[in-house]
């Protein structure tokens, strides 16, 4: 199971899409986690997060991404976002109609097996020239997925304070829009309405920096939190200017921690580009250079 949280944080004049995971995969004898859970995709401005059971979750966003790199007017991006996520949907929906019960197994039933896995999927729009964002999700109503635009979070006067709603509309005063999907989604969603509300308590925040992830930090560092979630913090941002592409975590923190890069902790020797994020003060900075006490994989000073 999965914490992930998808918002669109404004700098300045900017906004950008930012995506946060743990990094755990669970529900059988073990627990993995250094496991990538957000996905750029190959197209560039946009990226997917799963939830819900690997077996079916893993392979379905994994398909998403060779599809679109597969489908040249999708990885150029001539087919705008919202046609992209039409096709994510087919494809998860092709996937989920392959899941078949095992013969070996006994016991199980003959029905179809129903597909349980949820998506934060989103990106920038150059249509529409702004950010998009949708939970996927299947209904057992309609037996299908279906795209649900992320609500928004803001304050509500009526009954007052932080929540979420799915149009902005009445007396409610949007903030930004922000998607949240797993398992411990309710706890996630309880954490940041009180974090928003303790910062502002004049409800007039504009914005949301990285509320989100500290949230995500916070439940992971915590001795009491739920075992279905663990491992660093994993972090993916797409940009207007389409580009997505992995921000690392140091983990636990800065002083004492390691560069971790989609879950898993970064050797000495690798020399990457990335930017890594300090969960503390929340400012990014690249790696800081290699040393000769460094080693390559041959054993070799770098």
């Amino acid at each position: 199971m999965t914490i992930a949280i998808a918002w669109v944080r404004r700098i300045t004049d900017c906004e950008e899409l930012v995506f946060t995971t743990d990094s755990r995969l669970s529900g059988t004898a073990f627990d993995f986690d250094a496991c990538p859970k957000v996905l750029p995709l190959p197209r560039s401005d946009c990226a997917i997060a799963f939830a819900g059971e690997t077996d079916h979750a893993y392979p379905m966003m994994h398909q998403v991404a060779a599809a679109f790199d597969a489908h040249a007017p999708l990885r150029r991006r001539s087919m705008d976002l919202p046609a992209a996520k039409t096709h994510a949907l087919k494809i998860i929906d092709a996937m989920g109609a392959a899941i078949r019960p095992s013969p070996l197994v006994h016991g199980l039933p003959d029905a179809q097996p129903i597909p349980s896995a949820e998506f934060l999927f989103g990106g920038y729009s150059w249509v529409r020239k702004e950010f998009l964002l949708w939970t996927i999700k299947y209904s057992n109503r309609e037996k299908r997925h279906l795209a649900l635009p992320a609500p928004w979070i803001g304050f509500d006067s009526d009954p007052g304070g932080v929540g979420l709603r799915k149009r902005r509309a009445g007396n409610f005063r949007p903030i930004a829009q922000v998607a949240i999907a797993g398992d411990q989604a309710p706890m996630a969603r309880e954490l940041l309405a009180a974090l928003i509300t303790k910062r502002d308590d004049r409800y007039s925040l504009e914005k949301l920096d990285f509320e989100p992830f500290e949230v995500v930090r916070d439940m992971l560092r915590s001795a009491s939190k739920p075992h279905t979630i663990g491992g660093p913090p994993q972090v993916v941002k797409v940009y207007q200017y389409s580009d997505c592409v992995p921000l690392g975590v140091w983990w636990p923190d800065r002083p004492n921690g390691s560069p971790h890069l989609q879950g898993r902790r970064c050797f000495g020797y690798e020399r990457t580009e990335r930017f890594f994020l300090d969960p503390d003060t929340l400012f990014s900075s690249r790696l800081p250079e290699v040393t000769p006490d460094d080693r390559s994989p041959d054993g070799q000073a770098v």
